[in-house]
Formats: structure tokens, sequence, C-alpha cells
């Protein structure tokens, strides 16, 4: 019995070790791995740093291009500030980008239907205006929809025709505004089928 157990007993002592390559593999693996998340943390921070250092539209509107730095602006009063602001957003106004547009034309006597998608910004004057636009969104939207279905795709071809379209739907959006008036449209995207 005292054999057995010695026999028992050589097992339980330590394998031979290994070459050791499974613990190497690891290792260059955890490093690669260490940078390369270290290398997409540096990219992420410069870029977001890059963004921030770049001037905004806001920005531009508040400095109303007069003192690019800001510095000569800051020594003024802070009345003098809100004039300038106020001044400055009358000037540029607010712009409303709408959601975009995917409508019919005005086929007749075709088979083949046609379609404008198209990007919309409209330009107000006031935070009264913008607000009364997004209050009204529903009767914008249709209004413009059904100025696009009454054209047909050669109307829209020219660029005479795209701006007397923006003539129209600025003048029936101003027909039930009352807050006050657009001063501008504009197509950011437009795009006719076939």
């Amino acid at each position: 019995m005292a054999e057995e157990e010695k026999t028992e007993a050589a097992p339980a002592a330590d394998p031979a070790p290994s070459g050791g390559g499974g613990n190497k593999l690891v290792v260059i693996l955890v490093g690669v791995n260490t940078v390369i998340t270290l290398g997409m943390i540096a990219v992420l921070f410069l870029s977001h740093q890059k963004e921030a250092n770049q001037a905004s539209v806001q920005d531009i509107a508040a400095s109303d291009g007069a003192h690019p730095e800001g510095k000569e602006g800051e020594k003024g009063k802070e009345g003098e500030k809100g004039k300038e602001s106020t001044e400055a957003s009358q000037k540029f106004g607010r712009m409303i980008t709408l959601e975009q547009f995917t409508i019919n034309l005005s086929t007749v006597g075709t088979v083949n239907p046609k379609f404008a998608r198209v990007n919309i910004s409209v330009e107000v004057p006031t935070a009264d205006t913008e607000s009364e636009i997004n209050q009204k969104m529903p009767q914008v939207r249709n209004t413009i929809i059904d100025l696009f279905n009454s054209k047909r795709p050669a109307d829209l071809a020219t660029s005479d025709g795209r701006n007397y379209l923006k003539d129209e739907i600025k003048n029936a959006l101003n027909s039930f505004l009352v807050t006050g008036k657009v001063k501008g449209v504009y197509f950011t995207n437009f795009a006719v089928s076939g």
C-alpha cells in the first residue's frame, strides 16, 4: 500500500514546463491591442479638439465680422452686445431646415411617374416666425407638396424654373404667416427622376 501512495503522489508533481510560447503570444496581442486602443483615443481626441476650435455660424453671427478675434467686442457694454447680436440675427435671419421631400410631379399622358427628392431650408427674420413655422409645419409641407405636384419635370430642369418655384413657395408661405415673412427659400439638395 505504501507503493500505491507513492505512485499516486507522482502525478501530483509539477508537469514539465512548456516552451512558454503561448504566454508570449498573449503578451504581444495585449500590447498590440493597447497600442491600437490608445491610437484610436488620440485620433478621437484630436478630431474633437479640431471641431471645437472651428468657428460656428453662431460665433460668426455674434461677432458680425467686425472683430474676428472678439477682443474689441468684449470691451463694450453688455447692452451693446445684446443690441449687436439682435441686429446680426435680423440681418442674417434664422434658417429652418425642413425634412426631406419626395414628391410626385405632374406627368399627364405618361405611364412612367416622375418625382423630385428635395431638401429645403427656409430663412425667417425672427424666432417668433421660426416658432410659427414649426407650429404650422403640416400646412407648410402641404403647401410645398401642392406646388411641386403642379410642376412638370421640364419646369424644374432649368435654374429659372427652380428660382420661379422658390418664389412661389415663398409667396405661398407668406400668405398664411402672421408673425413675420419668409425672407428666402433654398434648395439644399435637388434631384428629379427620369
